[in-house]
């Protein structure tokens, strides 16, 4: 829960600097980050290596 909170925390001060600063064009990096970490997270990092040994 503390990590899920965290990771809370960090894309609000993200989206505030977006806004702040008009960087509107990294909107889709940070939400392709967001969904690689969530995945990492959830899934494990031991099955995203095995795709990354592949070369897939």
């Amino acid at each position: 829960m503390k990590k899920l909170r965290f990771m809370g925390a960090m894309m609000t001060e993200m989206l505030a600097l977006v806004r702040e600063h008009n960087l509107y064009f990294l909107s889709p990096l940070l939400l392709a980050l967001v969904i690689l970490t969530m995945l990492v997270y959830y899934v494990g990092p031991t099955v995203i290596i095995t795709f990354i040994y592949a070369g897939v």
